[in-house]
């Protein structure tokens, strides 16, 4: 099999799991949001505009995966920087929803505990929700991990997804289990303020939690795009692999 087949097929499985995410993602931004408008909590905003992101961009990584083999006149080798310059935006935007969340809900945990202003969260849905949306987001992160070294750890954009699904099905999860502990929680007792102010806790732990990976990929894919060293370990051991030299007898650039 030569070169040119290879990348073909590795494009194909690329394709096809992006195509997956989609529909899935389509699904899991639905609940999301209505159980956001449901709710009006924060923590649902993060877990159901996180949705809508994912989804956003896996549409967006089907149409770059399709057009970045072409060719151009002023781009002869294919329009692949678009892979890396994908997970720098979404990146991005994930980080300014983090940051947006967080202060939001930091406002009216503020009113509470100053103005005596608040009131008690709606969370009797949130349970069953987060327990269905981590299992769909964390299987769907499965998947599309193994598709990843499917590509021989090349695909950008799967890696990408494969994080925000992480990032999403854990968030889902973590959302469900606070929400059943709060149920034991009484109202009149000293940790009675939770039923007014644990939608900031909860945000605020998650973001904390899952802030590393945005920045991650969008080191990586900007490396990328700036010509920069890759020390992905799966790309350097292939190397290794392929021409039997040691990891200090060879740099890898990733383009």
């Amino acid at each position: 099999m030569n070169r040119k087949s290879i990348n073909l097929t590795q494009k194909q499985i690329e394709n096809r799991a992006l195509i997956v995410t989609t529909v899935v993602n389509a699904i899991i931004t639905g609940a999301g949001i209505w159980m956001y408008f449901l709710t009006d909590l924060q923590m649902m905003f993060l877990d159901g505009f996180f949705s809508l992101i994912g989804l956003l961009s896996a549409l967006a990584a089907v149409l770059i995966s399709k057009v970045s083999k072409r060719s151009t006149k002023h781009y002869p080798h294919g329009l692949y920087f678009l892979e890396p310059l994908y997970a720098v935006f979404k990146s991005v935007l994930l980080i300014i929803m983090m940051v947006y969340a967080v202060v939001s809900s930091a406002q009216i945990a503020f009113n509470y505990f100053i103005h005596g202003e608040g009131q008690i969260m709606e969370t009797a849905p949130l349970p069953l929700y987060g327990a269905v949306m981590a299992v769909l987001c964390l299987g769907l992160a499965f998947f599309n991990r193994s598709q990843y070294k499917k590509t021989n750890s090349t695909s950008t954009m799967l890696r990408a997804e494969a994080q925000t699904n992480l990032i999403d099905g854990l968030q889902s999860a973590a959302i469900g289990v606070a929400v059943l502990i709060l149920q034991f929680i009484p109202l009149e007792s000293t940790l009675g303020f939770l039923h007014y102010t644990g939608d900031f806790f909860v945000v605020t732990v998650l973001c904390i939690w899952s802030i590393k990976e945005p920045f991650v990929i969008l080191f990586s894919a900007f490396r990328e795009l700036t010509g920069g060293v890759t020390k992905e370990k799966a790309v350097c051991d292939a190397v290794v692999n392929a021409t039997e030299l040691g990891e200090d007898c060879f740099t890898v650039y990733k383009i």
